[in-house]
């Protein structure tokens, strides 16, 4: 137990990291990038890459320069791709002095970087947008693709995409992608283009479709062992999210709690006060991120059977449902029926991602 007197923190289990690092790398059979973006998913940048490193991931994968320079000033000295562009000449030099494998997503980027490095070979993975819409030269133009890869001073290692919609139950937009990118590389081939290794599969992708996998795969989000679908092989929850109860109390009916009175006691009720709120990143519910139409009526089901429920903790199995709004940093509770005290910890569902100082590791 953390010694964290009224506060919430993330238990992070670094036994199921090594766990579900193993057995991706084990079922994948090809080379794993070990994506550690976000600070390793809310994690720790560390502790995510340490387990990549120990299952045999053949790289690192980080998505921002401060994430690759952290890795290496801890002393992680495996290969590594910073899978987005650079804009600032001062951050360039500092990545390739720490010998790290930037991505090209345009032509501006490859002169930028040719005059930037000036003289020295800079390593690459280049980037094709074949339907995320985000970095990446479009799959249609081959025209420019193979103008970057007539630009000097560069070591072109590999050629990578994103999949935009692995998690869907049909595959349908993956297929789409997955056929113009091998479109683009075996075109790059005949045209004498160094392209290195393919990669395009994300967790979803590298799990579910074992056509994706191509020469290397990108795994980030798995090694939570929170993945939706559920994957075709066992993952461990890699962390539970604890928080403390400051006080308890009892409402009397009548009585009203939180901003703007919108609750009021029905009847005399127990509850307990956590310190846990929208800080925390509690009660946070993500938007759809498509939208096709049969999208948009799955999430609008979800989203009214979720209204028909409560936000809860769960306390020794039971649950405890919110009374009233969630608060910034704390939360009323109904803690009827139970023995709870101040100074027990409840557990809270929040996405791991969200920012937070209070990291707790456990070996388990």
């Amino acid at each position: 137990m953390a010694d964290i007197h009224g506060e919430s923190y993330l238990e992070v289990s670094l036994g199921a990291l090594r766990e579900n690092a193993k057995a991706i790398v084990a079922y994948v059979q090809v080379p794993v990038i070990g994506v550690v973006k976000c600070d390793g998913y809310g994690m720790s940048l560390e502790a995510a890459a340490k387990a990549w490193v120990e299952a045999g991931a053949a790289m690192l994968g980080v998505s921002t320069p401060r994430e690759a320079l952290h890795l290496r000033r801890a002393g992680f000295d495996q290969e590594m791709l910073l899978l987005a562009p650079v804009a600032d000449e001062e951050i360039f030099s500092d990545l390739l002095a720490q010998n790290v494998i930037f991505t090209l997503s345009s032509l501006e980027n490859a002169q930028n970087y040719a005059r930037w490095a000036a003289g020295k070979t800079v390593r690459v993975h280049v980037a094709v947008d074949t339907g995320m819409g985000r970095f990446g030269i479009p799959w249609q133009n081959t025209q420019a693709l193979k103008e970057l890869y007539a630009q000097k001073g560069f070591s072109f290692e590999g050629i990578f995409s994103h999949f935009a919609k692995a998690f869907e139950g049909e595959y349908n937009i993956t297929k789409t992608q997955l056929e113009r990118f091998l479109q683009v590389t075996d075109t790059l081939r005949a045209a004498g283009c160094p392209i290195g290794i393919r990669h395009m599969a994300n967790s979803n992708a590298a799990l579910r479709f074992p056509q994706t996998r191509l020469d290397a795969v990108r795994v980030g989000s798995a090694l939570t062992g929170r993945l939706f679908p559920k994957p075709p092989i066992p993952l461990r929850p890699a962390t539970r999210y604890l928080a403390q109860v400051v006080e308890c109390k009892t409402l009397q009916k009548g009585d009203t709690t939180g901003y703007a009175a919108v609750c009021r006691a029905q009847k005399t009720t127990r509850v307990a006060i956590v310190a846990v709120g929208s800080e925390n990143g509690y009660g946070y519910v993500g938007g759809p991120d498509n939208y096709l139409l049969r999208d948009m009526v799955y999430y609008f089901r979800e989203l009214f059977r979720l209204s028909r429920k409560l936000p809860y903790v769960t306390y020794q199995g039971k649950k405890l449902r919110l009374v009233g709004r969630v608060g910034n940093q704390y939360t009323l509770f109904d803690a009827s029926g139970t023995d709870i005290q101040p100074g027990d910890y409840v557990e809270a569902q929040v996405p791991t991602v969200i920012p937070r100082t209070n990291l707790v590791f456990v070996e388990e």
